[in-house]
């Protein structure tokens, strides 16, 4: 019998493990950046692929490498940027010395082709699939995606969806009118 029970055990700890987040080794010297990109959602409908090499001549151009992209979201957008009510976001991963970045950002802000760009040291490496959307961020906080879940989850004073659930308050009873509020 005591060598059926180390049999068993010898099995479950045999069990494979999930498998790892495949590792991107950047050349020396550089680091991993995670880029997110807003452009005009009318101009990516036309010619998506002008856009993507767009963007990946600004990278090249200011001394960064191209590692990846991919098209992540269309929104209507919470305040008009340039004049654009729509945007797409893209996200990159691009390699870079850190001085560089600041060259790569300061060409955005004179590029007409980005409305808007966010560049981010990518400190859990590089992951190939693109991120899962769940059912719950479609039409959370009104109009149009889960924005509040990637920015500590909403609450309190900004615009619709991020309201607590206060309890019953009941009605104002017999308190009466509020009275003049001296307008």
């Amino acid at each position: 019998m005591s060598d059926a029970k180390t049999t068993e055990a010898s099995a479950t700890v045999a069990a494979p493990a999930a498998a790892p987040v495949p590792a991107f080794d950047a050349p020396e010297g550089t680091r991993l950046y995670e880029a997110m990109w807003l452009v005009d959602a009318t101009a990516a409908r036309e010619n998506y692929t002008k856009i993507l090499q767009g963007i990946r001549e600004l990278i090249e151009k200011s001394g960064a490498t191209w590692v990846n992209g991919d098209k992540w979201d269309e929104r209507r957008l919470a305040y008009p940027v340039k004049k654009r009510k729509r945007g797409l976001y893209i996200i990159t991963h691009i390699t870079a010395a850190p001085d560089i970045i600041v060259k790569l950002e300061r060409n955005i802000q004179i590029s007409d082709l980005i409305l808007r760009a966010l560049i981010t040291r990518d400190e859990d490496g590089l992951v190939l699939t693109p991120p899962v959307r769940v059912d719950e961020d479609e039409g959370f906080g009104g109009g149009g995606g889960g924005e509040r879940r990637f920015f500590g989850g909403g609450g309190g004073g900004g615009g619709g969806g991020g309201r607590r659930d206060r309890g019953d308050r009941g009605d104002r009873g017999d308190r009466g009118d509020r009275g003049d509020r001296g307008r």
